[in-house]
């Protein structure tokens, strides 16, 4: 992912600033810090590396145009938000998911013994978010990947806290079932926060 701060237009040119204050340009600099690498990674992970530099520097230009109006302390959400409604515009039919399994592999080395296991088991969780429907596997990463609240998540999909809570509840049901029927073999149940551990690289 680019390191500039520069954010530039779909076209290429810069994003006129010269009614904004310092003020301002510091602020979206202070957002594409925080948060510029986690959207690009949610970008790459639903699109692929090959449009996401020109997706990401569209999400920055809409916050760069809309920035009075995100409130202080509710950015990361509504970056989030922007990101999935030009996906949702921007996407083809027949795009796919590799960047989620070569991400889990691309965790860091284990710092605990059973390293094949470890290596094996994260394999089984990338294989059964694949067989996941899209809205099952969306809230997962949303909750659990990027580690985004409740609230923060509802807001992303433009639902309730309460809507989100059931749909997060199904779909860690249904993650158990592809993950325990992966794995029949090891008479081992899946852990429940198994999505969750591998996800954050606490392992």
């Amino acid at each position: 992912m680019p390191t500039s701060t520069s954010v530039r237009s779909p076209l290429g040119g810069p994003v006129p600033d010269a009614e904004r204050s310092a003020a301002e340009r510091q602020r979206l600099t202070d957002l594409f810090h925080r948060h510029g690498n986690d959207i690009y990674a949610y970008v790459c992970d639903r699109l692929g590396t090959d449009d996401a530099h020109d997706l990401v520097a569209d999400v920055f230009l809409v916050a760069w145009r809309r920035l009075p109006a995100v409130r202080p302390g509710e950015e990361r959400p509504w970056l989030f938000g922007v990101a999935r409604r030009l996906m949702l515009e921007h996407r083809r039919l027949g795009a796919t998911h590799a960047a989620l399994q070569t991400r889990l592999e691309g965790i860091g080395e284990p710092r605990v013994a059973g390293m094949e296991a470890v290596v094996d088991e994260r394999t089984r969780v990338a294989a059964a978010l694949q067989e996941l429907p899209e809205p099952d596997r969306e809230v997962l990463l949303l909750r659990y990947w990027y580690d985004l609240s409740s609230k923060e998540a509802a807001k992303v999909l433009g639902c309730t806290t309460a809507t989100l809570a059931v749909r997060l509840h199904r779909a860690r049901r249904r993650f158990e079932r592809v993950y325990e029927a992966g794995e029949q073999q090891d008479q081992q149940p899946a852990p429940e926060k198994t999505f969750t551990i591998y996800a954050r690289g606490q392992v």
